[in-house]
């Protein structure tokens, strides 16, 4: 699949996502459905705004389903997969307190 030119800004509408991905709104509409974090409301009931990320990840699920003939549940399993591993907050704790540790170490030196 050829790189799509994504524009450098932080938002986009629907409408530009579509055109970007080259995919038609009921396509869209049916992978919010599927993946309900891609895109954010930005009220109750008002369109949906997409943030750069979201439109990345539109390219990859059209890639995934188009090209290598993936179905969406598919998809879902191979982005899981691909995703890198969460820290848990316990866990994420103790390395925040260690980075502020040694950033406090460096700047006393």
């Amino acid at each position: 699949m050829p790189d799509v030119e994504i524009p450098k800004r932080a938002l986009f509408k629907a409408s530009e996502v579509c055109e970007i991905a080259s995919v038609q709104p009921y396509v869209l509409r049916s992978w919010e459905s599927e993946f309900p974090d891609l895109g954010v409301s930005k009220s109750a009931g008002g369109p949906r705004i997409y943030r750069r990320a979201d439109v990345e990840r539109v390219l990859r699920i059209k890639q995934l389903v188009f090209v290598d003939g993936l179905t969406l549940a598919g998809v879902r399993r191979r982005i899981e997969e691909e995703a890198p591993p969460a820290l848990e907050e316990a866990e994420a704790a103790p390395i925040k307190e260690l980075l502020g540790r040694n950033a406090k170490e460096r700047l006393a030196e």
